[in-house]
């Protein structure tokens, strides 16, 4: 992608009167009845105001090819995709795949006017701060698994095969024999998670994930992730999750702003959330 240009950041630094920011946002799921579209094209209608942002981070599952015709899905949000290319003309802009676009790997170097990753590190004031959607953590994820969901012909293909896959995830006894790779430690994991209820079993998975991502920060890092739609900052404000643009979500519609090398959580067309998590 079109970098912002280096003398314009030089600047702002000159001026010292603009605190530099990184924004990240994930889990928007175009294509989703519940993805809140709309606020999502105010949200970057104000980011091509805000001449503080250097970088914006799209953290993965911006669309959803797995209960969608992945070719259609980008053609019905043309008017998204073209407003997230415009910005490129004033910050840099980088999209990291999720689990439900891992599909968009593949198409780096096709000439897209998008650069596709799977993660990314940006340094902010010494921090490295390092980017992924956190699907990476979640043991019911699987590349070729991924790979395979975006891979669908129709939309109603889509929602077949996304709701078997949430049933295996929900309500099969035996998924060891489905992935055939787990080991041991995680085939007494998933026993224990069968033992509960599917709302019960939902939280716990969530958990998993958000520890196993805060176990692998190194120092002087700052670990951004999405995929849970939990969006939250921890208490030593190493660890934040984007959350999600999904309205079905009980906490919807948020971004993580990094300034200093600092994480800020907030609520777009609402208020920061201060509240740290004890992570």
């Amino acid at each position: 992608m079109k970098q912002k240009s280096n003398y314009t950041i030089m600047i702002y630094w000159i001026l010292g009167d603009v605190q530099l920011s990184i924004i990240a946002v994930s889990d928007l799921h175009l294509g989703f009845d519940s993805s809140d579209k709309a606020a999502f094209i105010r949200f970057l209608g104000k980011l091509q105001s805000d001449s503080s942002v250097t970088d914006l981070v799209l953290l993965g599952d911006i669309v959803d090819m797995w209960r969608r015709d992945s070719s259609g899905i980008f053609l019905e949000n043309h008017d998204v995709l073209d407003l997230i290319i415009g910005l490129e003309k004033k910050m840099r802009v980088y999209y990291v795949a999720g689990n439900h676009d891992f599909h968009v790997i593949k198409l780096q170097g096709r000439g897209y006017p998008v650069n596709f990753l799977k993660d990314l590190s940006l340094q902010q004031n010494g921090v490295n701060c390092k980017f992924v959607h956190g699907w990476e953590f979640d043991e019911m994820q699987r590349e070729h698994f991924m790979e395979s969901l975006c891979h669908s012909m129709s939309d109603q293909k889509g929602d077949r095969d996304t709701n078997i896959w949430a049933a295996l995830g929900r309500y099969d006894s035996d998924l060891s024999r489905f992935f055939n790779v787990i080991d041991r430690a995680r085939k007494h994991r998933i026993a224990e998670m069968l033992q509960l209820g599917p709302e019960e079993r939902l939280i716990e998975s969530l958990k998993g994930v958000e520890k196993k991502a805060c176990s692998t920060i190194q120092p002087k890092e700052v670990l951004i992730f999405g995929h849970t739609h939990r969006p939250f900052v921890n208490k030593t404000e190493n660890l934040a999750n984007t959350g999600s643009w999904v309205t079905t979500a009980p906490v919807h519609n948020t971004f993580v702003r990094l300034e200093g090398g600092k994480p800020k959580l907030f609520v777009f067309e609402g208020d920061e959330i201060t509240e740290r998590a004890d992570l």
